[in-house]
């Protein structure tokens, strides 16, 4: 039995690495709200005038080799045009600097010809065979670009997946960062930052320093706390049938967009791998491999995953579950005024028992619980969406508990 409850609660050319844009100067809505002669207020200054923001500790120094990696071209999910191959340069050099033997580009674009692939955002069983015996890789790291914005303040999200080769690759590792402007402007706003390379540079060094210290070397994470209420799912079903003991391979299946953001299922579906993956409960199929099998089945999903395909998909790639669901909202703003929004549904299957064993709707504001000095506010859809999303690994996880 389950129980159903609700819980409160194209390449541009931009450059990055280049001279700041003159941009004209803004008074920032914080500085309105300074108190003189007020220890207290300066200091609610200093650090509350942002919302949760993710690591940005710097790659560590370089060490030992750590394998022969390939990377992929960016996967532009922005929408917009982006500084995609600068982006990518600044992923080469940090990974070069931290001890990875990079592929160079003509031996990689070789093997890209040679087996006519046209497809980078992920890997299927004959690139990453032909990678292995042809280039002698271990690994390739497929980055993707979810935003990047250079309004003043500017915003920039990307994610970032390690995926082995041979012929059984698997998810290694996947990290992603979203960043703003205004995450921390501090006193007198001299924390903003309105040059749209730095906040570049600092996603890729995030996301280079976490592969370096949370590689495939490293363990999974048991669940924890539920995280903060305002992330939590809103309504949520949870089957018996999940045991939280086991260990689960996810296969995600493309999330629907109904949204008026492009890419806006890849991203979700991308956020949920994520944080699906920090859990030692959960290991993902890499999607290159599911998106194989979807075609080799000529499988179109118009209306949702049926039972019979959900069979197919889960017997070709060997899961035991599949996830899919649908995005209602996914919403950044332009400039420093307005409010990060997403709205999106998830839907777990077993192939065991060919029934629903999790099931939930999430739907956050940036500006949720907000009270004073925009503490806590999050600025970008990215951050909010993956707390939300690791609730949701949370919540699955929690046997016989009800919602609170």
């Amino acid at each position: 039995m389950g129980t159903v409850h609700a819980i409160g609660g194209p390449e541009g050319t931009a450059r990055p690495g280049g001279r700041a844009r003159h941009v004209p100067t803004r008074r920032p809505r914080y500085c309105g709200l300074l108190i003189p002669a007020t220890f207290l207020c300066a200091c609610l200054l200093l650090c509350a005038c942002a919302g949760p923001r993710e690591g940005l500790r710097a790659p560590e120094p370089a060490a030992a080799e750590r394998g022969r990696i390939a990377v992929f071209p960016m996967e532009n999910l922005s929408g917009s045009l982006a500084p995609l191959r600068e982006i990518r340069g600044f992923f080469l050099a940090r990974l070069q600097a931290a001890g990875y033997e990079v592929l160079d580009d003509d031996s990689l674009d070789q093997v890209m010809t040679r087996h006519r692939v046209r497809y980078t955002a992920g890997v299927d069983r004959d690139v990453a065979l032909a990678l292995k015996q042809e280039a002698a890789v271990d690994a390739v790291l497929i980055p993707s670009l979810e935003l990047y914005d250079e309004t003043s303040p500017p915003k920039v999200a990307m994610f970032s997946r390690l995926v082995s080769t041979g012929d059984s690759p698997a998810v290694l590792w996947i990290d992603g960062v979203g960043l703003a402007g205004d995450d921390a402007p501090g006193i007198l706003a001299l924390g903003l930052v309105e040059d749209p390379g730095v906040l570049l540079a600092r996603a890729v060094d995030a996301l280079v320093g976490s592969l370096v210290r949370d590689g495939p070397d490293t363990g999974k994470k048991p669940p924890g706390s539920d995280g903060p209420r305002k992330f939590r799912p809103k309504l949520v079903y949870r089957s018996d049938a999940l045991n939280p003991e086991k260990k689960y391979s996810v296969a995600v299946v493309p999330f629907f967009n109904k949204t008026d953001r492009k890419f806006a299922g890849e991203i979700i579906a991308l956020h949920m791998i994520r944080n699906l993956m920090a859990f030692q409960n959960f290991e993902i199929v890499e999607p290159g491999i599911v998106r194989q099998e979807l075609l080799r089945f000529r499988i179109i999903m118009t209306d949702g995953v049926s039972l019979p395909e959900t069979e197919t998909i889960l017997n070709a790639v060997n899961a035991e579950l599949v996830l899919n669901g649908e995005v209602l909202d996914y919403r950044d703003y332009r400039g420093p005024d307005g409010v990060a929004k997403v709205d999106f549904s998830v839907l777990f299957i077993e192939r065991r028992t060919r029934q629903v064993v999790y099931s939930s709707y999430s739907q956050s504001q940036g500006d949720d619980g907000v009270l004073l000095f925009d503490w806590g506010r999050v600025n970008t859809a990215h951050a909010m969406a993956s707390q939300m999303a690791r609730a949701i690994g949370e919540k699955m996880l929690q046997a016989g508990q009800r919602g609170r």
